[in-house]
C-alpha cells in the first residue's frame, strides 16, 4: 500500500513588518547603528525587489501584515530570505563605512622615542574580511532563493497526455521504407 504524504506550507500568521524587523534586529545582534523602525522601513522599501527575486506578489495590507495578493500570509521560507537580504545589505553598509573611514585614516601605527606606541586597527583588513563574509552571505542567499523558487514553482503549461497514445501519422500512412529513395 502506498502512503501519500502532503507537505503543508508553514505560514506565519499575522506577520507584521515590524515583527519581521524585530526578528532581524535580534538576529543581527541588536546593534546600536540601526533600529527596528529603520529595518521595517527597509523591508517596506525593498518589497518590490523581494517580489522580483522570489517571483511572488507580496503586499503590505492595511494592518501592516505581509501577505500575497490573495491574502495568504508570508511563509517562513520567504521570511528567512528577507532576513538574509537584510543581512547582505547590512554588510554592504558596514563595508562602505569602513571604506570611507579608510580614505581619511592613513596612519596605522606610531612609535615615540620614549617607547610608547599607538596602533590603529587596519581598516583595510576589516573591509576585506567583511567583503568575504558578504560574498558568503550572497552565496547562501542565492541558494535560499533557488530552493524557494523550486519549491513554490508550478508548471505554467502541461502539454500532452501520458496515458493516451498519440497518433503521429500526419498523412504518411502509406510510407514504406523501400520506396523512400525513389524520388
Amino acid at each position: 500500500m502506498v502512503k501519500l504524504v502532503f507537505f503543508q506550507k508553514l505560514l506565519i500568521k499575522n506577520m507584521k513588518v515590524v515583527d519581521l524587523a524585530n526578528e532581524v534586529y535580534i538576529e543581527i545582534g541588536s546593534p546600536s547603528s540601526t533600529s527596528v523602525p529603520a529595518i521595517a522601513f527597509w523591508i517596506r522599501g525593498q518589497l518590490g525587489h523581494i517580489n522580483n527575486i522570489l517571483f511572488e506578489d507580496f503586499v503590505i495590507n492595511e494592518d501592516y501584515e505581509i501577505e500575497d495578493a490573495d491574502g495568504v500570509e508570508i511563509t517562513q521560507d520567504a521570511a528567512a530570505i528577507i532576513k538574509k537580504l537584510y543581512l547582505v545589505y547590512d554588510y554592504q553598509v558596514q563595508i562602505r563605512a569602513q571604506m570611507n573611514a579608510l580614505a581619511s585614516d592613513s596612519i596605522l601605527s606610531f612609535r615615540e622615542a620614549d617607547g610608547s606606541s599607538f596602533t590603529r586597527t587596519n581598516r583595510n583588513e576589516i573591509s576585506k574580511s567583511l567583503t568575504t563574509i558578504r560574498k558568503d552571505e550572497i552565496q547562501m542567499l542565492n541558494q535560499l532563493v533557488n530552493a524557494y523558487r523550486v519549491k513554490t514553482g508550478t508548471p505554467v503549461q502541461v502539454v500532452g497526455d501520458d496515458i493516451v497514445a498519440g497518433w503521429y501519422g500526419g498523412g504518411f500512412d502509406n510510407y514504406d521504407s523501400t520506396t523512400r529513395n525513389q524520388y
